[in-house]
């Protein structure tokens, strides 16, 4: 009897423990950071970092008309992540025969908790088109739930016809907001003559960019949870609740 009690005590008081520690935590959306690396013909072109609550965007600073196309465009990497649906059939996509996705490779570089999830891996994509030359840029985003989120917007570069040498290269250290799990990778090329959207690849076109095992570094460093009370009355409450409980143990001896 005595044993069921003092067992009884201390269920209640892990009990009230734990419903203490939700009471008082918050969940608030991770922001994305990731670190890029570019490069093409085997020169680093730029190191770009795309950070932000997805979803918004500066549409003041990108509508300026005091910049320049360059400029202009630094500021489109640096604006907040945008977001696209999981659906193709709610994606609009113009379809321009001028310029194609030929291929996507990904490689997997770094897991530093060695649990199959890597916050670092490389995409390599080679985008044709049927023009001697032109100049793009591509906006890259990863699956997550019912939408995809942008991770990173290319530099300015230039492509030829369908050359194979061109392809370009970037290295990615997801930082914060990508919890564990198997990712989609979505490529959309942008014209700079017109910012149109001209060419897509992801993982239904191409198997390389789907089922990808990724994770933020964030989550590959230990979780640290604080927790901080309010109050303090379900601590408060747990103590005068053990002088009771024991109390009852006390007279189920006797």
């Amino acid at each position: 009897m005595s044993r069921f009690v003092i067992k009884s005590i201390y269920s209640l008081m892990f009990s009230l423990a734990s419903f203490s520690a939700l009471s008082v935590q918050s969940v608030e959306m991770e922001a994305i950071s990731v670190t890029s690396t570019e490069s093409q013909y085997g020169s680093v072109i730029a190191e770009v970092t795309k950070k932000g609550v997805p979803g918004s965007v500066d549409k003041q600073s990108m509508a300026s008309v005091s910049l320049d196309k360059s400029e202009r465009h630094k500021v489109r990497q640096a604006a907040s992540p945008l977001t696209k649906p999981l659906d193709r059939d709610l994606r609009f996509v113009e379809d321009d025969p001028d310029f194609w996705i030929y291929d996507a490779t990904v490689w997997f570089d770094i897991d530093r908790d060695s649990d199959g999830y890597y916050s670092g891996f490389t995409l390599e994509f080679d985008a044709d088109t049927i023009y001697t030359e032109a100049q793009v840029y591509a906006r890259l985003y990863l699956a997550r739930g019912d939408v995809f989120e942008e991770y990173h917007t290319t530099s300015l570069f230039f492509i030829n016809g369908d050359s194979s040498s061109d392809s370009y290269v970037i290295e990615s250290d997801l930082q914060t907001g990508f919890p564990p799990g198997d990712y989609e990778l979505l490529i959309e090329l942008y014209d700079t003559y017109d910012n149109r959207l001209v060419a897509f690849s992801d993982g239904y076109s191409d198997a390389d960019l789907s089922l990808m095992p990724l994770e933020s570094r964030s989550y590959e460093e230990p979780q640290v949870i604080i927790v901080n009370e309010h109050g303090g009355s379900f601590g408060f409450l747990t103590l005068l609740l053990i002088p009771i409980l024991m109390g009852r143990v006390f007279f189920a001896k006797r």
